[in-house]
């Protein structure tokens, strides 16, 4: 094997393991803000847990942020359920 050959393979071998950890990584921040999600008590904070596990660590798409992504709707309803039991005022046009 040329010398030329070792080093592009060690390139593309470097840069899948790179890509593996990244991957690895993403999905355990999911994994840690849907069940900070699961936990919080007040549903605005399950709300941003959720939307974080959804959106901000994807792709790759894993079994946490579809999960989260599912119980988004809910976690939004409680948190105006939320509002107006304290009689907080807010638009429902800008909940959309």
């Amino acid at each position: 094997m040329t010398r030329w050959r070792r080093r592009a393979l060690w390139g593309l071998g470097v840069a899948a393991a790179v890509y593996g950890i990244v991957c690895v990584d993403v999905v355990l921040r999911a994994r840690h803000a849907y069940l900070e999600g699961e936990k919080a008590a007040n549903p605005r904070e399950a709300y941003a847990w959720y939307e974080s596990a959804a959106t901000l660590f994807t792709p790759p798409e894993s079994r946490w942020s579809k999960a989260a992504r599912e119980k988004l709707a809910d976690a939004k309803e409680r948190w105006k359920a939320d509002l107006r039991a304290k009689k907080i005022p807010f638009d429902e046009e800008t909940w959309r």
